[in-house]
């Protein structure tokens, strides 16, 4: 039996790529609620606190700010890229051969 298109789909391809473009595009200076599990539990400590906010800053180039929010944001960016076009070759190469 064949697989359909979207069944051969990678998840997470999907899912980093797009996961950055909402980085990408969130307005780190805007009041509202936290998407934060560990804030929205009550606990005042969260390892990642920041991390969104410094990457939102290092992929609009203002390495600095990416830097004073969380000092990985810059790590966490490169290795989500390397990731995107690890899984998009092979994706490329799950349909070239079926």
């Amino acid at each position: 039996m064949q697989t359909g298109f979207w069944q051969k789909i990678n998840i997470e391809l999907m899912v980093w790529p797009l996961g950055l473009i909402l980085l990408y595009y969130i307005n780190p200076n805007a009041k509202g609620n936290s998407l934060c599990l560990l804030k929205r539990a009550g606990l005042s400590f969260c390892p990642g606190c920041g991390l969104g906010h410094g990457i939102h800053y290092f992929l609009h180039g203002q390495w600095e700010m990416a830097f004073h929010h969380h000092w990985l944001s810059p790590l966490v960016v490169v290795v989500l890229g390397y990731r995107i076009v690890q899984l998009a070759i092979l994706q490329y190469a799950d349909f070239k051969h079926s």
